[in-house]
């Protein structure tokens, strides 16, 4: 036993961690042994998040052990973290955007590098270490998400990384990026650099990862070898219950055209056209840059475009901003919901009903109590798990989030619903309730629009498919008589 616990890179012994009316973390103890990959998974909100930045600084913990690298942790920092060789990637990253890649890299340690001189020739050392060519003068800003990625893992080599955290790294990368920081992953384990992974994506899980712990409601459920573990297994353990299958039965009830989209131009787009039937899911496939946000947003008004002809139900509609897709029946869940979806320092009652105030405004006052039915009624309806409506919504977690913003649209008379990328950073139980939603909303006469970058996720759930590439579209698929390699081909055409 002794032996074992020697081995470890990292112990944390019954660590919890509690905020005002949740409790985050309860007892969770979980052993890192150095030089595995070692995955973490669970439902959003299960305490991963939590821990992570427990380990880092972010947070203290309320009680517990922590022991890194054969020391006690105690009153750590973010710098104190670094410093002692535990680093960590988040899924938003923690980059300057107005300074150099090489200035990113050695922030604060100019005077050591001996100048800037030093800094990018150092810099350059550790972007070639990881086969990564970005230019160390290149702004951030400049940067695509997977070469920022990059960044992120060069500076954390810099400090001698023992042990690096890697929370959902995946989540906004294109296929082949997703390829290149599989290489990378590899050779860092290769080094001998320990990784903890976090990712809802279980196919990276068992691919990468030597051993993986479960973790549910604030607690850890399980720690096994991969090995050792089956899909069904790990799923049932995070969601506490039984999924029989990752995505629910295909809706079959597509009726007549109800939107038609025509002549729609813009710098990036070329000519598209389209239908959306009633009750239908159209999904959109498309690399990252393809086109298909700004096809969706040019619909939602959202975007200038030349050309556009949109008919809903045969008759012409003048879509000129937002408003006028609103009170045309359009909706729109964007992209990225904490930048274009959410005001997080607003609670949870306030998200849900700004898409309504008209309808629960009396004369030119806020009807209150209108307003805490509306939450309390799309809270219930949709399971978000909150210690209230009243909840500041930045506190809750990603599937959380995303319920807010799809329970903003149920509350208004929308009949068409876009949704980009709607399942991004969420786990696979959200995952499903999201599905089970999607498929109401079409069997009740609605029609959605989804865009995803996760295609067994567009092959389940679409009864029509069509690629984008490079502002235009490049095929119409069923996806019951089509593999995902011809999808791919033609997204890639």
């Amino acid at each position: 036993m002794a032996d074992e616990i020697t081995d470890n890179i990292l112990n944390i012994c019954n660590v919890n961690k509690s905020f005002p009316g949740v409790r985050a973390l309860n007892n969770v103890s979980i052993r890192i042994r150095r030089g595995d990959i070692h995955g973490i998974v669970g439902e959003n909100g299960a305490g991963k998040s939590t821990l992570m930045k427990i380990l880092s600084g972010v947070y203290e913990k309320d009680s517990g052990t922590i022991e890194f690298d054969g020391e006690t942790v105690e009153n750590t920092t973010p710098v104190k973290s670094l410093r002692s060789g535990l680093s960590i990637i988040y899924q938003e990253f923690n980059l300057v955007n107005t300074m150099s890649v090489g200035e990113n890299i050695f922030l604060g340690r100019f005077r050591k590098m001996k100048g800037m001189r030093g800094t990018h020739g150092e810099a350059r050392k550790l972007l070639d270490s990881i086969n990564c060519s970005v230019d160390t003068h290149a702004p951030v800003e400049s940067l695509s998400v997977s070469e920022k990625q990059m960044v992120e893992i060069a500076k954390a080599l810099s400090f001698q990384a023992k042990l690096i955290i890697m929370d959902e790294p995946s989540s906004s990368l294109t296929t082949e990026e997703i390829r290149h920081l599989s290489v990378i992953i590899k050779d860092l384990h290769e080094k001998g650099i320990t990784i903890i992974y976090i990712s809802h994506k279980l196919d990276e899980i068992f691919e990468y990862c030597d051993r993986v712990t479960i973790m549910r409601d604030g607690c850890v459920v399980d720690t096994k070898p991969i090995k050792e573990l089956g899909r069904d297994e790990m799923i049932a353990k995070m969601v506490g219950r039984t999924i029989e299958n990752e995505y629910p039965e295909r809706p079959h009830c597509v009726g007549e055209s109800l939107l038609e989209i025509s002549n729609l131009n813009s710098r990036k787009l070329k000519n598209i056209s389209f239908t959306l039937k009633r009750g239908e899911i159209l999904g959109m496939v498309g690399l990252v840059g393809s086109g298909r946000t700004e096809i969706v947003r040019a619909i939602f008004g959202a975007d200038k475009v030349k050309g556009l002809i949109l008919q809903i139900d045969g008759k012409t509609v003048s879509i000129k901003k937002p408003a006028d897709a609103k009170k045309a029946g359009i909706a729109l869940v964007p992209e990225d919901r904490k930048q274009q979806g959410l005001i997080l320092p607003f609670s949870v009652k306030s998200n849900i009903s700004m898409a309504a105030l008209k309808g629960l405004a009396k004369r030119i006052f806020l009807n209150r109590g209108s307003e805490v039915c509306m939450a309390k009624r799309q809270m219930e309806s949709l399971a978000i798990k909150t210690p209230g409506i009243n909840a500041r919504v930045e506190n809750l977690s990603g599937g959380n989030q995303q319920k807010c913003v799809l329970g903003r649209w149920l509350e208004t008379d929308s009949r068409i619903l876009i949704l980009d990328e709607p399942t991004r950073g969420i786990d696979v139980g959200a995952k499903y309730e999201i599905y089970l939603l999607m498929k109401k909303i079409v069997e009740n006469g609605g029609s959605i629009i989804m865009i995803s970058s996760e295609l067994q996720e567009v092959l389940s759930m679409s009864n029509r498919i069509l690629t984008i590439s490079d502002g235009r579209i490049t095929g119409e698929f069923d996806p019951e008589d089509t593999s995902a390699e011809e999808i791919m081909k033609s997204a890639l055409a």
